[in-house]
């Protein structure tokens, strides 16, 4: 069958005119930051024999996740105050503040934002030096250069209290941002064109984009410590840490785990909690525990009592069962004496029936 090129030249046009599919990427997620900057002073006219300061500030950005593109920053600054020429020195003043700031989008493009805190400041001066409580509010914008930097500038009102007055400054700072953890990635983008029943080659067309994302470190246990930083990897959600992710003194309530009624008979759906607390204690081997049991208030005391020391030893025996040492647990029953919330509804009830584990460091219990 003969095909004329005017016809090849028509069914490649409707071919490469195919749509190109692109997944998107995910939106960036807020990183730590470390800031650094030149800054100018408009004092305060209470400020006696001062003119005008400058100096530098700096500051360590922390995401707080709760809240997208909510920063705690901790910060600090060093400056010189101008004083006339007859004067034999400068002042000085150096502060240390905590601040929010709150940013109104996406840090990388031209994005303002603003932010408020307190601290310290010492003021220097050729007859008094002071320590005492400083207060600020401004707003700023960033924007990113390059690859690894943002541009930042930023005005705020400074507060002191100095010689008992109450001052107030201006600042006017400018300077770079490095956001820790940014890596570049390349995204390939690939169209591939579906070969007509009259063609007999398949078109490829690969095309390379270079592509900046932030990336996160990962925290599969949710301890707030990165996986490849973490010692002790799996703990259980809601258990704090220390800096390397293991666990600290603390109560441990494991509210899903399940006993028959009225009878300290585990349920197999507890099971699965229970290897996962197995695993914890082979992970952490210094950490000891008391497996207190709770009940709710319905039933007598004492009979009430008899039960949650049963299921104490009960879950006391399924560690021991899974591999651990006996002499690193006590089981205690505390009945219906220690609820969490009132005995007033079913689910507040629920709430009470539990199994503790009272984490401790120490061989004592």
């Amino acid at each position: 069958m003969k095909i004329t090129a005017l016809s090849r030249a028509i069914c490649l046009t409707v071919t490469l005119a195919a749509p190109m599919t692109v997944f998107a990427a995910p939106a960036p997620q807020s990183l730590y930051h470390i800031y650094i900057g030149a800054m100018f002073s408009g004092t305060d006219t209470n400020r006696q024999n001062v003119d005008y300061g400058r100096g530098f500030t700096g500051a360590v950005g922390i995401p707080l996740r709760a809240v997208n593109n909510l920063y705690l920053e901790i910060g600090g600054n060093q400056q010189v105050f101008k004083t006339p020429d007859n004067l034999n020195s400068n002042f000085f003043k150096q502060e240390l503040t905590g601040s929010l700031m709150y940013a109104f989008g996406d840090r990388d493009e031209f994005t303002p934002y603003v932010l408020g805190g307190v601290g310290v400041a010492n003021n220097d001066t050729i007859n008094l030096d002071e320590t005492n409580f400083t207060a600020h509010v401004g707003l700023g914008a960033t924007r990113l250069f390059g690859d690894f930097v943002r541009g930042r500038i930023e005005l705020k009102g400074n507060y002191d209290t100095f010689n008992s007055d109450d001052l107030f400054d201006a600042s006017l700072s400018a300077g770079v941002e490095v956001p820790l953890g940014r890596t570049k990635e390349v995204e390939v983008v690939r169209t591939v064109v579906e070969p007509a029943q009259i063609i007999e080659k398949q078109v490829e067309v690969i095309k390379e984009v270079e592509v900046i994302k932030e990336v996160v470190p990962v925290d599969s246990d949710g301890d707030r410590i990165a996986d490849v930083d973490d010692k002790c990897p799996g703990t259980f959600a809601g258990v704090r840490t220390d800096n390397l992710g293991c666990a600290i003194a603390q109560a441990l309530t494991l509210q899903n785990i399940e006993f028959d009624l009225n009878k300290a008979t585990l349920k197999a759906s507890s099971q699965p909690l229970i290897d996962q607390a197995v695993s914890f204690f082979k992970q952490q081997e210094n950490l000891r525990a008391v497996v207190a049991g709770h009940t709710d208030d319905l039933g007598p005391d004492a009979k009430n009592q008899t039960l949650s020391q049963a299921r104490a030893n009960t879950v006391l025996k399924a560690l021991v069962g899974g591999g651990l040492s006996a002499a690193r647990f006590k089981a205690v029953g505390l009945g219906e004496s220690m609820p969490t919330v009132a005995n007033s509804s079913e689910e507040n009830r629920a709430r009470n029936r539990r199994v503790e584990f009272l984490l401790s460091t120490s061989e004592a219990n």
